[in-house]
């Protein structure tokens, strides 16, 4: 196949020189009727955001320019089938999901999976058994899913049918997953993995080996993370030698998104896939070098570490910037955005930088405004060093079985402060966001560490969804007392 070609945009390129007339949907008119100061911000997408016209295709029944585009993906990344997502990763976590797997049947899940993950598997009336992961002992960052811990759980629950990851991490780092799916098929587990942060390891191997080529089933990759696609754009791929079903995932992708898929999404897809094309292309040593000089570059600017795993692979494109000693990646984060920086996430000691795939060196004035930023905030600041350090929560046992399912949706529910809901238990799933791997999950006591992480989050300025600030106070739903 051509992996020059971009059948979708071409199409869509096609019908605009034609001039429309539109008497279909959507409402604007190919931009001819909407206000004028959104007209004019968008006026060179809207003749784009088409529908399931003549010569168009149709998402949901693939046969002409969008097949022809998700096979061209399939290629670059190797897959069997690949499919066009336009509702994120969050779609394809729970079309992978659905269709991976049947009601009641045990699987073993990464327990720092996003919400989408766990959301998922409540739909799929599924049984998780939840696998802890290791962490870094000096930056607390999740390191992933031992090959023990999976061995381990497959010993107690050899009728798991499959086995949920998640990798990369938010923050880029990558374990080896081959060994963990070898073993996962030898019990005859189906293996699917969330990848939305790793859509762009196919461009070299300056980046952590891509899951689909480790042998996984199924993966997810948020094309719009690190790729240069529309935000919502994302792909599901089936793995070359699956065992699942590609017409069960095509079912269940188009259950969960929208049955008036975007055309500029799924246009920016086509082209994200033609510019991971042309990365592949490049040297190697000259991309690797790029990276690594940026970093260096960024490094030298502030004056402060970047954080790098060891033993494990990373991501070359996520940048861990951890704060001066005293100071939270929340303080920083101010900073930076007072000199217009707008970072990924902050943490308790860090803030994420997400670095573009690109040759294209960063401007001098980027690193200027690195530079004064931090030492604007070590000049104006106060660095309190009793709230740091400020330990992730440890877990007793790195296996824990729930039986977790639909019966969650419809539980009484009430809002306590978060200082009365110490020992309830959580009437949601509560949610340090971003990056969006819950806390606690709905049904689960709130106590021990991860209640004590909880405070110390909110306390520095970390967002939590789940939780609501009024009267002075924070405030949780958790469970009434004749649901416990």
């Amino acid at each position: 196949m051509d992996q020059q070609s971009m059948p979708l945009v071409e199409a869509l390129l096609k019908h605009v020189d034609k001039q429309p007339v539109s008497f279909h949907v959507p409402g604007h008119k190919n931009g001819s009727v909407m206000s004028s100061g959104i007209k004019n911000i968008f006026a060179s997408v809207l003749p784009f955001d088409l529908t399931e016209l003549t010569n168009l295709d149709d998402l949901h029944d693939a046969e002409g320019v969008i097949a022809s585009a998700q096979k061209l993906a399939a290629e670059l990344y190797g897959a069997s089938e690949t499919l066009f997502l336009v509702g994120g990763s969050t779609s394809g976590n729970l079309a992978m999901i659905l269709g991976a797997f049947n009601q009641g049947d045990i699987v073993l899940v990464q327990r720092d999976s996003h919400k989408s993950v766990i959301n998922g598997i409540r739909l799929a009336g599924l049984k998780p058994v939840f696998l802890f992961p290791e962490y870094d002992g000096e930056s607390q960052l999740s390191a992933g899913i031992s090959l023990s811990t999976v061995e381990k759980a497959f010993a107690i629950y050899p009728e798991a049918k499959g086995l949920i990851l998640t990798s990369p991490t938010y923050y880029g780092w990558a374990p080896r997953l081959e060994p963990i799916v070898r073993l996962a098929h030898t019990r005859g587990a189906a293996v699917v993995v969330d990848e939305a942060h790793g859509a762009h390891f196919m461009a070299g191997s300056m980046f952590p080996d891509s899951a689909l080529e480790q042998g996984a089933d199924a993966v997810v990759h948020s094309a719009h993370k690190t790729l240069p696609a529309l935000t919502m754009g994302a792909f599901l791929h089936l793995g070359k030698n699956s065992s699942l079903s590609a017409d069960v995932l095509k079912q269940t992708a188009s259950m969960v998104q929208s049955s008036s898929p975007s055309y500029p999404v799924m246009a920016s897809l086509d082209g994200a896939r033609k510019y991971l094309f042309d990365m592949k292309q490049k040297s190697g040593e000259a991309l690797t070098n790029h990276f690594i000089t940026v970093r260096d570059k960024i490094q030298k600017a502030s004056g402060l570490s970047l954080v790098t795993p060891r033993g494990i692979s990373h991501d070359l494109l996520k940048c861990i910037v951890k704060a001066p000693e005293g100071y939270s990646g929340w303080d920083l984060q101010v900073y930076l955005e007072n000199e217009n920086i707008f970072v990924e996430l902050a943490d308790h000691k860090h803030v994420l930088l997400v670095l573009p795939l690109a040759e294209k060196p960063l401007p001098t004035a980027v690193y200027e405004k690195l530079h004064s930023s931090v030492e604007r905030m070590k000049a104006e600041g106060k660095a309190d060093k009793s709230k740091i350090p400020f330990n992730m929560p440890s877990f007793h046992s790195k296996i824990i079985h729930t039986e977790e399912g639909k019966s969650l949706f419809h539980v009484k529910q009430w809002k306590e402060s978060i200082e009365k809901a110490n020992g309830k238990k959580a009437g949601t799933d509560i949610i340090p966001y971003p990056p969006g791997v819950p806390l606690f999950l709905k049904g689960e006591i709130i106590k021990g560490e991860r209640y004590i992480y909880l405070l110390d989050w909110l306390k520095n300025g970390g967002r939590v969804q789940g939780a609501e600030y009024y009267h002075h106070d924070w405030y949780i739903s958790i469970q009434e007392k004749d649901e416990e």
